[in-house]
């Protein structure tokens, strides 16, 4: 039987030099996406750390005629590290995380306070740097859990996979969509992409991205009768996608619960997002445009069906052309990630909210359930193994900023999260 009291003061005692050590060499690699050129470099870096404790690592390269169906512009080889040891259980743990994260780009007058990529730590044990929170630091937490575990000569319960994957930041076909196809996610699912707090995500939003383009004809704009305006050729078009934003904005899931009503505090289900986000256009004030572009970033709730989400933003724009003077309008859809919905009563997910009310000392009936707006490769775990007891946790809280300016988690959720890790591997519950 695990002694939780000696795990508790292991973990509790562990130096934030040493948390920072590993902290710094990934954080210091930039593995920004676009490009994500630099995964050689993080595998050779974090698979040191797996080499200690001697597991077994393979690499996972995601084959290009595949690659190139993401719609970004990409380089170098999609890497991915696969950790197993295999300690004489009959079921293994399948640790998700991916090596990816967004630029680290300023906003306005929001300046980072320390440089993005050298993790650092303020005297109120706060660590900043790009990826802390999503998701770099939750591996940390990951190769430190494992480093007690060796340590303290604790016994699994399971046998251990760490996945440390490509691409999760612009979906389409990232790194764990290739390893889920081909078999490397064994067992239970443990997602490290989300968040500390006493909550439990079962349900997760899909995302499509939609382009439409309308074609019209420049001209000098002195003379625009002699041209098509596109832009002004899009505004029907824009008129009919906000109608149907009221539309979308209005549904809920059947029975995922979700965020209140932003200013009333009214609780509601989960509900899907409609936004309108880029809008490009003309290359100077004196020419009648030739084209427009709008970009459209649609989040889907498990309830619906993405053939359905498609076929309706198809009905809205064609509404929308009959009153334009477009020569032309043209559509394209990327499907990033499919949307995710677990069962809060399955055994491992159940597991986790016992580790969650012992470790975090709060009620298991006090953790809440939600569905979270945010799109993730655990889609396709969902839709490709069929399965919906996955454990969806992590190290970020609401004021963690991820893919914000100053990304930030504390050093009491890094230990937090370290100790959830150890319980759920060994303890008896």
């Amino acid at each position: 039987m695990a002694d939780l009291k000696k795990i508790y003061e292991e973990v509790e005692n562990i130096e934030a030099e040493h948390i920072m050590d590993i902290m710094k060499e990934l954080i210091g690699i930039d593995t920004s996406i676009p490009p994500g050129n630099t995964y050689r470099e993080y595998v050779d870096a974090i698979s040191s750390y797996f080499k200690e404790l001697d597991y077994l690592l393979e690499e996972v390269i995601v084959p290009e005629d595949l690659v190139r169906q993401i719609p970004y512009t990409l380089e170098g080889p999609r890497i991915n590290l696969v950790a197993t040891k295999d300690f004489g259980q009959d079921h293994f743990v399948s640790f998700c995380g991916h090596m990816d994260v967004v630029p680290a780009s300023e906003e306005g007058e929001q300046k980072w306070r320390y440089p993005p990529f050298e993790a650092t730590i303020n005297r109120r044990g706060k660590i900043f740097g790009r990826g802390v929170s999503d998701n770099k630091g939750a591996m940390v937490c990951l190769i430190i859990a494992l480093q007690i575990i060796e340590k303290l000569n604790i016994t699994l319960k399971y046998n251990v996979r760490v996945l440390n994957c490509t691409d999760e930041e612009v979906g389409v076909y990232p790194g764990l969509r290739y390893l889920a196809e081909k078999g490397y996610v064994r067992g239970i699912v443990f997602c490290m992409d989300i968040g500390i707090e006493p909550i439990v995500p079962i349900g997760l939003a899909g995302c499509m991205t939609i382009t439409v383009e309308t074609i019209g004809k420049s001209c000098h704009a002195g003379v625009n009768f002699m041209g098509v305006n596109a832009l002004e050729a899009m505004v029907p078009i824009l008129d009919e996608l906000i109608k149907l934003k009221e539309k979308v904005e209005d549904r809920e899931s059947k029975d995922i619960p979700g965020f209140p009503r932003f200013g009333t505090g009214e609780q509601r289900n989960m509900a899907p997002m409609f936004n309108l986000d880029i809008i490009q256009s003309g290359t100077k004030s004196n020419i009648v445009p030739d084209r427009c572009t709008l970009e459209i970033d649609r989040r889907i709730i498990p309830d619906e069906n993405g053939e359905e989400v498609k076929k309706e933003i198809i009905e809205a724009i064609e509404r929308g052309k009959v009153k334009s003077k477009a020569l032309d309008v043209r559509t394209t859809f990327e499907y990033l990630y499919p949307p995710v919905k677990t069962n809060p009563n399955s055994p491992n997910i159940s597991r986790f909210k016992k580790v969650m009310s012992l470790v975090q000392k709060v009620k298991e009936e006090d953790i809440r359930l939600i569905g979270l707006p945010y799109g993730s490769d655990m889609g396709f775990i969902n839709k490709i193994l069929n399965i919906d007891d996955i454990i969806i946790t992590g190290l970020a809280t609401w004021k963690s900023n991820s893919h914000g300016v100053n990304e930030s988690v504390l050093l009491k959720d890094i230990k937090l999260f370290i100790k959830e890790i150890i319980v759920f591997l060994c303890a008896d519950l």
